[in-house]
């Protein structure tokens, strides 16, 4: 998640098949790292880092298809979701490197001024002053602030200006307090409060 503090769990759009949810309903929240035991329990690296997302009753949706999670548990760092249905080690193995999906609506509310990756990525952002920077491509998790990567609206190719102000076109804007002035996800628009030296 992302918030001023900002940022919600590293999730993004995932895929969909026919008569499961359109790709723009799924949120990927997790990979499947390997099968644990012999009654096909999968261990489960959670993008978001919280290892207690996954809870006996949710439907998960890994490679197109849709599984209920019948039980739950952690090893360490990672979640252990058994799926309903899947008993054996042999049936488990297939879901090795797969990732998790979840249906948007199924996500944790998050706190005002917080957000999912998902719904920032590729929002426009401007200055408080109202000038055009870029697109948010990407969030760089560093450990102590995350990091917004702007591709400037101009051809990185061009002239070096002030609104490029590397050969790549990139801006980097630290999610600190008093950054981000507002994020409107209706009209898809951020608006930052750049610190000195940015640009």
């Amino acid at each position: 998640m992302t918030g001023s503090g900002m940022i919600g769990s590293n999730d993004r759009p995932g895929r969909s098949s026919r008569g499961l949810p359109d790709v723009n309903d799924l949120v990927v929240v997790g990979r499947v790292r390997r099968p644990t035991g012999i009654d096909g329990t999968l261990l489960v690296e959670v993008y978001s880092g919280d290892i207690n997302r996954f809870s006996v009753g949710d439907r998960v949706f890994i490679n197109g298809s849709e599984h209920e999670i019948a039980r739950t548990g952690k090893s360490g760092k990672s979640a252990k979701i058994k799926l309903a249905g899947v008993d054996t080690i042999e049936a488990a193995d297939p879901f090795r490197d797969e990732e998790l999906a979840v249906t948007a609506d199924s996500l944790p509310e998050n706190p005002p001024g917080t957000y999912y990756h998902y719904e920032i990525l590729g929002i426009d952002v401007v200055t408080a002053e109202g000038r055009k920077l870029g697109r948010l491509t990407e969030i760089i998790e560093t450990g102590s602030n995350d990091v917004f990567v702007v591709l400037s609206h101009r051809n990185p190719l061009a002239e070096e200006s002030m609104e490029s102000p590397n050969k790549t076109g990139e801006i980097l804007v630290p999610v600190l307090d008093g950054v981000i002035v507002e994020v409107d996800t209706e009209n898809g628009v951020m608006t930052i409060d750049p610190p000195a030296g940015l640009f």
